[in-house]
């Protein structure tokens, strides 16, 4: 029943940088965007997925992987725009 809150964070934590991703990708402009910020975030997702390989949170997993994936798409796009 627990995981049940881990699930609801992770959907949340999923949604969130999707109209980021749609508005640089239509815009094609990267003004506004921190590009060391989002190397740090995918650095700490990094460590959500150590983490939740280690202690076996699905949840953890599932988002740090995802939210990775995510932030990997915002850097290429900044980089791919920037240019």
């Amino acid at each position: 029943m627990i995981k049940v809150f881990g699930w609801i964070a992770t959907s949340f934590s999923l949604i969130y940088k999707l109209p980021q991703i749609v508005a640089l990708y239509r815009t094609k402009k990267h003004q506004g965007l921190s590009f060391i910020s989002m190397i740090c975030q995918a650095c700490a997702y990094g460590f959500y997925i150590a983490h939740g390989w280690v202690i076996q949170d699905w949840p953890i997993l599932v988002m740090g992987v995802i939210s990775l994936l995510q932030s990997a798409c915002l850097i290429f796009l900044y980089v791919y725009y920037k240019e």
